[in-house]
């Protein structure tokens, strides 16, 4: 069974973690200040609240393996967000190296064939789904079920994550999501791509092959399966018409559980 542990993994692995965090919400930003020298500077966004335990005790962790350089938190005044900011032009020109655009993202994200050819796409959709994915937990008839999501505006990178995830063995789609609606200052936005793999199978081959390094992703996962289990003994051996009333009170307890993870 696979999970994650930095402890357990070598310089490829988290060098290859990284890579796919870069390509949920990170980017690589190169400029000039004031004294005109060249910066070079490697940047990690995430949510102020969501993604504080994933910065705080695996990003930080994560970056202190890959460079010697300081690597300090911040917050955005501006939004609900928090960032890392790396000045190492090592790292920056290895990352870019593989590919990696500079400056605007944009859609021509994709997975290098160097992590396919050394078996590392593993830790690289591990990274991305970190940072852009998703374990939405949503109702289907009297009972809430997973669904396994991420999103991006590269169709290349999006099909590459769905074809690693179904040669695993998950069984889901990719397909393009609507686009937000008209922005009058910036433009139309670009299309958006899915995937998206429903079911408590689906959740466990993620979870066994893939795994979750960010915590949000982890407590999501762990506090499902034991609604599971509360929910499958509680309708043991009751008829259709008693199990309703039997489930109402868990499924109210964990709807407003998973509100409160929203």
């Amino acid at each position: 069974m696979f999970d994650f542990n930095l402890k357990f993994m070598n310089g490829e692995e988290k060098f290859a973690l990284l890579f796919g965090i870069l390509l949920g919400d990170g980017c690589l930003s190169c400029y000039s200040p004031k004294d005109r020298k060249i910066r070079k500077e490697i940047v990690i966004v995430g949510h102020k609240y969501d993604d504080r335990d994933f910065f705080e005790f695996i990003l930080v962790l994560l970056l202190r393996t890959l460079t010697k350089n300081s690597i300090k938190i911040k917050g955005r005044r501006d939004c609900k967000a928090i960032a890392i900011h790396i000045s190492d032009s090592k790292l920056f020109n290895k990352i870019k190296l593989f590919g990696f655009p500079v400056g605007k993202k944009g859609n021509s994200l994709f997975i290098p064939k160097i992590f396919y050819d050394k078996n590392l796409v593993r830790y690289v959709v591990q990274g991305f789904f970190a940072t852009d994915g998703s374990l939405v937990l949503t109702k289907n008839g009297n009972k809430f079920y997973p669904r396994v999501e991420g999103n991006g505006i590269s169709k290349n990178l999006i099909n590459q994550i769905v074809e690693y995830l179904v040669g695993i063995g998950m069984k889901g789609y990719f397909y393009e999501a609507k686009r937000k609606k008209l922005d009058l200052h910036w433009g139309l936005r670009q299309q958006p791509y899915r995937f998206q793999f429903n079911g408590e199978g689906n959740l466990m081959i993620f979870r066994n092959l893939v795994g979750f390094a960010n915590p949000k992703h982890k407590r999501r996962y762990r506090k499902f399966l034991k609604y599971s289990n509360a929910y499958d003994s509680k309708i043991l051996g009751l008829s259709l018409k008693k199990r309703k009333v039997a489930v109402d009170e868990i499924n109210l307890l964990f709807y407003n559980f998973i509100n409160k993870l929203n």
